[in-house]
């Protein structure tokens, strides 16, 4: 029986003022709903992995109607609008998160990619200095950090948030290369 059917069954029941009933079935409507939950987790969590956003933004949005501020859904979905090219979306998605947790790191640097992306570099220095004031240690707002002032030409700020960046960095070979470049590219003028 789904959620649904035992939902209506249970008001039913409620209605007739049969209430013991239908404090049963209402439990049972919260059981099958909490298993539905976690079955659609698990299928956008597939779908995100497997890159097809748009499936899995159906189930994101079934769960946001479980829980509307579901802040690990809200992230996932902001990512996976970004993804897709729907910036304003994604906006939504982060802004909505924002309003409940101020420095939520995941909804900053999402905020902070999309605003590098639209070249909106100032917007984006805000979240990433939000970042660091929460994790003085993210190797990835620094990173970014560092895009952006190069960005701005703010050079030699740049290679040094460059160089903080690979001081924290794990042995990652692609964020070393990464860095790597931007660092010769710079050292280079």
């Amino acid at each position: 029986m789904s959620s649904i059917s035992s939902f209506q069954q249970a008001y039913e029941e409620y209605s007739k003022q049969n209430f013991q009933k239908s404090y049963s079935l209402f439990d049972k409507s919260l059981e099958t709903l909490k298993q539905d939950s976690v079955m659609l987790e698990e299928k956008n969590m597939i779908f995100i992995n497997l890159e097809k956003y748009e499936e899995a933004l159906i189930y994101l949005d079934k769960i946001l109607i479980i829980d509307p501020n579901d802040i690990e859904i809200l992230i996932r979905k902001g990512k996976s609008c970004e993804a897709l090219g729907k910036t304003e979306q994604a906006i939504e998605c982060f802004n909505q998160i924002l309003s409940i947790q101020t420095y939520n790191v995941g909804a900053l640097r999402g905020m902070a990619i999309i605003f590098i992306n639209q070249e909106k570099y100032e917007d984006a220095m805000i979240n990433l200095d939000q970042i660091l004031q929460t994790d003085p240690n993210s190797f990835e707002a620094m990173y970014f950090k560092g895009i952006v002032l190069e960005q701005l030409g703010q050079h030699a700020q740049a290679v040094n948030y460059y160089l903080k960046s690979l001081k924290i960095t794990s042995n990652d070979t692609s964020v070393l290369q990464s860095i790597s470049l931007h660092l010769v590219h710079l050292l280079g003028k």
